[in-house]
């Protein structure tokens, strides 16, 4: 007999419809279900038949569901799904160019893009969590490569290449996906860290944070370098650097997963944020930028900030109502933060766009914070950035600018004392990274390339202090 054609004979077939489809419902694998389904007519029906309500139940326990989509779209979406996720976890993501590597950010993408889109429950925090986000860290456990980010080393004749050397497609899922990193043992190892040391303290000239059509493009892969080297400080416990100050915070105050559906456009960030940065005396910045890592190199470069006695900013935001924001000529000059068109537009529209146009989907904010023992000030815009990178476009991208100041005497900001941040808000809100700077007290001048990298991340409120009688 045809293996592949269910038998009419079969115990199964003698059983009641209905306790065919409750066994099914009890099966754990995908490998399972299709064996039952091939056993006879009767446990073939109980999962194809009823007008597939089978697979919409399946589907609704895996993964979050859209209101709206039929029974036979379901089905095919979770058996594709399905078959990438566990293909995928096999896959050795080199950079991110070849078919099977393509075919599992697709869909990895969809779980990220269609998260929270129906219902979703609370993890043992009480914070919002997606079944999408559930099967994320299932595959970020299961696969060996995918969060190893080793290929960021450029080869010899990579100049010679016409596509950039890490997909943009790859570097922007490994970005979402550091949001899970953070509450996780760490399983994958750090390569080439001292690749992504070089590029976070290159300069803006030499390693732009943005590009393309009126510089909307996000860098992908100086924010992936970014992410390795913070990766590297805070997530690895073997470094003894940065981890053991991450491992005491308490879990509202470590880095969070997106909350809530990805969003277009500008949209308000959290309160409460914290955050940390690197920085690399003067002479040693300029060592590092004139180094090439072609070869073996000997140096070794110790970043200030990242020692165990390193420290962690607290940062409070607060939005601010347009007419009521004090934006300094100085601050645009050095950060240009001035809202930019989100899409090529033909002359008419141009001429038909009001300043106001622009301005309306961008969001100014304020803020202030304790750096160590000083207390700063900040002042800054949030611009909306396209849904991005092509072929697996991602909303919910943000540039996000900011102004660091300290009030004097005269209770002006210090026009001696200004640092400015560059970076991006990744989608969903949760994270930031760039890249800070010293603003000149002489214009152009070597001050202007003092740099580094920085994150942030949103966080809850400062939990209580847990006092006894005694203590009280």
């Amino acid at each position: 007999m045809d293996l592949q054609t269910p038998s009419s004979t079969a115990a199964f077939n003698k059983l009641p419809i209905e306790l065919n489809k409750q066994i099914v419902h009890y099966l754990d694998t995908d490998r399972d279900i299709c064996s039952f389904r091939l056993i006879c007519k009767n446990t073939n029906h109980a999962v194809d038949g009823d007008n597939l309500s089978f697979w919409r139940s399946r589907f609704r326990d895996a993964f979050a569901m859209k209101p709206g989509s039929s029974n036979n779209v379901l089905k095919k979406q979770y058996q594709r799904r399905k078959r990438y996720l566990r293909l995928g976890a096999g896959v050795d993501f080199y950079r991110g160019w070849t078919k099977q590597e393509q075919k599992v950010l697709r869909v990895l993408r969809d779980l990220i893009v269609e998260s929270f889109q129906g219902p979703y429950g609370l993890d043992e925090y009480g914070r919002p969590f997606c079944l999408n986000q559930q099967q994320l860290v299932k595959f970020v456990k299961n696969s060996k490569t995918f969060l190893d980010i080793k290929r960021l080393r450029k080869r010899k004749n990579a100049e010679d290449d016409e596509k950039p050397y890490t997909s943009p497609a790859l570097a922007a899922i490994q970005l979402m996906c550091a949001h899970f990193l953070f509450g996780q043992e760490q399983t994958h190892n750090i390569y080439c860290f001292e690749v992504s040391q070089k590029a976070v303290y290159d300069t803006a000239a030499d390693r732009p944070l943005y590009g393309g059509y009126n510089n909307l493009e996000v860098n992908m892969e100086w924010f992936l370098h970014c992410l390795n080297f913070f990766k590297y400080h805070m997530v690895s416990k073997s470094m003894q650097s940065f981890h053991a100050i991450m491992d005491a915070l308490d879990v509202t105050q470590k880095p969070s997963h997106w909350q809530a559906q990805l969003v277009d456009g500008c949209y308000p960030l959290s309160k409460h944020w914290k955050g940390t940065y690197a920085f690399l005396d003067a002479p040693e910045l300029q060592e590092l930028r004139n180094s090439s890592y072609d070869a073996d190199e000997d140096d070794v470069f110790i970043d200030g900030n990242m020692e165990g006695d390193g420290k962690i900013q607290t940062l409070l935001l607060e939005c601010v109502e347009s007419g009521k924001f004090n934006w300094p000529t100085i601050f645009e000059k050095h950060l240009q933060s001035k809202p930019r068109m989100k899409c090529r537009r033909t002359r008419a529209q141009q001429r038909s766009m009001s300043p106001s146009d622009a301005e309306a989907v961008s969001i100014h904010f304020t803020g202030q914070g304790d750096d160590a023992e000083e207390h700063f000030f900040a002042s800054g815009w949030l611009n909306p950035l396209p849904a991005q990178p092509r072929g697996i476009e991602i909303p919910g991208w943000q540039r996000i600018t900011f102004m660091k100041y300290f009030i004097d005497d005269d209770h002006q900001y210090a026009e001696d004392n200004l640092w400015a941040y560059e970076g991006v808000v990744l989608p969903g809100g949760r994270m930031i990274l760039g890249r800070w700077w010293l603003v000149p007290e002489v214009a152009d001048s070597a001050q202007s390339n003092y740099s580094g990298p920085f994150i942030f991340w949103a966080v809850g409120p400062e939990p209580d202090l847990d006092l006894d009688s005694s203590d009280e």
